[in-house]
């Protein structure tokens, strides 16, 4: 029965994996009508409502701490993800997106150092030094230059990499669930902020750019966060990980046949060498005790 569950956990957190890559399409194809900030508020607005329903019978657990945790949360969240979707409107793919965006799995190490004084890990030092070379095939024009799509883009993984700090901080001793609900409702709120201080509501939204704002909150929001929560509960956290940072792959795979973008040889061995480096940072390599060995 354990196992089952753990291979059902597997399935789940590749087809996490499978729509958070889908995800960056469908992010680029809201842009060409909605605004960033639009996006963002109306896709976390939909999976707040959707996720405080589902929560309701914990809303007595909610204090200061929850609170807090939200706001700081979804605030780097909401942030994040509205200036990832900006950088798609500024030039970048949704498969570069993908891969720009993972380095937040490679940064979290060392930011994670400064709240909880545990040093990052050698592999993670390497880790970082090739997810820079990855990055450099990636978006290096010939100049030595790069675009602004892909340095903006690059600003949204170090935001992430605070999020994901934030998050890791907060959870301690708090339902994930009950703190993601809150997560996502400031982050719906950072995306009002913004879209009111910007461009305001839109004058008119096709059925197109709705039904891609819904796939945005239905799916790769609301849904993805229970398969994840279900898929990491069942299966050790290093091989969930790994499950989920498949997404980057997928980004590109489902950019190149829905959104037909062109991969050059460079690109993809700047891809691959991303790749490895957030697998690389992924790891945990314990020194072992000599009185333990056999022999």
């Amino acid at each position: 029965m354990e196992q089952k569950k753990r291979v059902q956990a597997h399935l789940l957190l590749l087809l996490t994996a499978i729509i958070w890559g889908s995800a960056f399409v469908f992010q680029k194809f809201a842009t060409e009508q909605l605004s960033s900030w639009f996006i963002t508020a109306a896709r976390f607005s939909i999976a707040a409502v959707l996720l405080w329903g589902i929560t309701f019978p914990k809303w007595g657990k909610l204090n200061k701490g929850y609170l807090l945790g939200g706001l700081i949360t979804g605030t780097t969240m909401g942030l994040g993800t509205a200036v990832q979707t900006v950088a798609l409107t500024l030039g970048t793919t949704p498969g570069k997106s993908a891969f720009l965006t993972a380095v937040y799995c490679v940064i979290v190490p060392f930011f994670y150092w400064f709240v909880s004084k545990e040093k990052p890990q050698k592999n993670h030092v390497l880790a970082a030094i090739i997810c820079l070379i990855g990055i450099g095939l990636i978006s290096l024009n010939g100049d030595m230059t790069m675009q602004a799509g892909d340095i903006v883009t690059l600003i949204c993984g170090v935001i992430f990499a605070c999020d994901l700090t934030a998050v890791a901080w907060f959870a301690k001793g708090r339902d994930p669930i009950l703190l993601t609900t809150m997560q996502i409702t400031f982050s719906a709120v950072v995306g009002w902020i913004g879209t009111f201080a910007t461009q305001g509501l839109p004058t008119q939204i096709s059925m197109e750019a709705m039904g891609n704002v819904l796939y945005l909150a239905l799916f790769s929001t609301a849904l993805c966060l229970f398969l994840q929560a279900y898929g990491l509960k069942h299966t050790d956290a290093a091989v969930g990980t790994i499950l989920l940072s498949l997404e980057s792959v997928f980004g590109v795979i489902f950019s190149v046949l829905l959104y037909h973008e062109t991969v050059t040889f460079r690109m993809a061995i700047g891809f691959i060498v991303v790749f490895i480096a957030v697998l690389l940072a992924q790891f945990r390599f314990e020194k072992k005790n000599p009185t333990s060995q056999s022999g």
